[in-house]
């Protein structure tokens, strides 16, 4: 019986295929350095909740090495390491790339071969060896272009040294400064504040971006003037478009105003230039409704609930995606659990968490601070149920730092606003406190850069009405005590804060398990006498 040339031809390309797949696999087998591709990254830490460094590190600096492929993985795909440290990757298979950058959006940090043509990348093939020093602290997200979408991405954690290790004052800024929002640039490792006011008067709206650079310890106002005076009460966040990352905020009021905005601008720290985006205010402004608690979440922004001026909280979110069409870029997701405004709010492995708020008073017609706490699934589109937070509180920040939330101070219900820090770990669902910073405040620009440092300042002093400009660092050594436990309350989702009438009633405003903290209780700071703030528009 003849076979058709067809026939020998399918036989012989199946031969082919299954001898290739075979020595793959007796290479892959060899490779002892090399485990199974994995489901999630592992993420290891010290007993202070710092990311472990990988290897043996040299009195100076050590080099890490990670295998490219054979398979669609990074081999380890997490490695922590300390500043000054050198990653080097080693192509083990063809057709790869390490390109930095979150969530497959080349933001042109670093990239194979040799740090150039970062957007939209360079495939390499067996063999190629590349290296990068990292020189600034962080968590540094990186990925292969061509199979990303395979989920071949990894991260590059870099903890810094501490001359002395936790709170310390800094220089203070230029001007007061309230309601700014904080934004730590990795790129250019300078944390920003953005906007904000210098007083309550009518007119103080601060057009403008201050500067702290860390190397050199000091602040610079930039150059640029912002697009408008609703400068106050924004959300803002690090997104990347077409390999570059830009600062973009959304909504704000003026000094002493009931309406808000919904334009939507970005600010580029290396070019120090500001542009407005036509086509896409955020839809959920409605002329007088404020951003809530706001975060980034694989490139997106997200804000979750909101403020109508002196009428009531807002429970809706919105997703912004600055990759998508003109007129595209806003999504309404579900609703939040109940209403909440000016949340400490931040992104921990890809889920958002929300611990406090502040609510609006309709009796008393007053701003007051609640424990409501929850989580949000973006790609789920779901709620989720965590513990509340032991202390009420709102007006400020959640940080993702070193796999945990940060609730950093905040709130106007006396005894706040406060300095205590409470710690959110996501993978025991317990709170607990770490070291409390200096001068109690509220409305304040903070931000970290997620493994050593996180940066403070301004905001309205201990009686609600003084602005600061006094600024204070947080920096985690190895001698950082662990953070203190404190008693878990029960999960919950409706406000708890008891309405204070004489309170101020004007308007104003975030990447892992680590283990259960251990230590003795913390005594709560006592609040020093402060005047009940008079209401203001």
């Amino acid at each position: 019986m003849k076979i058709s040339n067809a026939a020998r031809l399918i036989f012989w390309l199946a031969a082919i295929l299954a001898i290739g797949i075979l020595v793959r696999a007796e290479s892959s087998e060899k490779r002892a350095n090399i485990g199974n591709m994995k489901s999630a990254p592992l993420r290891i830490v010290d007993q202070n909740g710092r990311p472990a460094v990988s290897g043996v590190p040299s009195a100076t600096s050590q080099i890490v090495d990670v295998a490219v492929g054979p398979d669609f993985a990074f081999h380890p795909d997490t490695v922590n390491i300390s500043v000054g440290d050198t990653v080097r990757w080693t192509w083990d298979s063809n057709l790869h790339s390490v390109t930095s950058g979150p969530s497959c959006q080349a933001d042109s940090q670093y990239c194979s071969p040799n740090d150039t043509m970062c957007f939209p990348g360079v495939l390499s093939n067996a063999g190629t060896v590349y290296q990068h020093t990292f020189a600034n602290a962080g968590s540094y997200s990186y990925f292969c272009l061509a199979h990303c979408f395979l989920g071949m991405a990894g991260v590059v954690n870099v903890t810094g040294s501490c001359a002395q290790s936790g709170w310390s004052a800094g220089p203070d800024m230029p001007t007061t400064l309230v309601r700014a929002v904080g934004v730590y640039f990795q790129p250019a490792g300078n944390f920003y504040t953005v906007g904000g006011r210098t007083s309550d008067t009518t007119g103080s709206d601060f057009q403008h971006v201050l500067q702290y650079s860390p190397g050199s310890n000091n602040w610079t106002q930039r150059g640029v003037t912002l697009p408008d005076n609703q400068m106050n009460n924004m959300a803002c966040g690090v997104l990347t478009v077409l390999g570059t990352p830009s600062i973009y905020c959304v909504g704000g009021s003026a000094a002493g105003a009931a309406t808000a905005t919904g334009r939507v601008f970005s600010y580029n720290p290396v070019t120090d230039t500001a542009t407005t985006l036509t086509g896409d205010d955020w839809p959920g402004a409605m002329g007088t409704i404020l951003p809530g608690g706001f975060t980034v979440a694989n490139n997106k922004l997200y804000i979750v609930g909101g403020f109508n001026i002196n009428v009531a909280s807002i429970n809706q979110i919105w997703e912004f995606d600055p990759t998508l069409a003109v007129g595209a870029k806003w999504t309404q997701k579900t609703n939040t659990p109940v209403g909440i405004m000016y949340a400490p709010t931040c992104t921990i492995n890809g889920i958002i968490y929300v611990g406090g708020a502040s609510d609006w008073d309709t009796v008393g017609a007053t701003v007051i601070d609640t424990t409501n706490s929850f989580s949000f699934d973006p790609a789920a589109n779901t709620i989720g149920t965590i513990a509340a937070i032991p202390r009420a509180t709102g007006e400020t920040r959640g940080l993702n730092f070193n796999g945990r939330m940060y609730v950093i101070g905040g709130g106007r219900v006396a005894p706040n606003p406060s300095n205590e820090i409470d710690v959110y770990n996501p993978g025991t669902n317990s709170w607990s406190t770490d070291l409390p910073f200096n001068n109690a405040r509220r409305n304040f620009p903070t931000d970290t850069d997620g493994t050593t440092h996180i940066w403070l300042s301004g905001g309205y002093d201990i009686d609600g009405l003084t602005p600061l400009a006094s600024m204070e660092i947080f920096c985690q050594g190895g001698g950082t005590p662990t953070p203190t436990p404190t008693a878990t309350a029960t999960a919950t989702a409706s406000p708890t804060a008891t309405p204070t009438p004489t309170a101020e009633c004007s308007p104003s405003p975030c990447n892992t398990p680590t283990p259960t903290p251990i230590g003795s209780p913390r005594a709560i700071p006592t609040p020093r006498p402060r005047p009940t703030p008079p209401p203001r528009p």
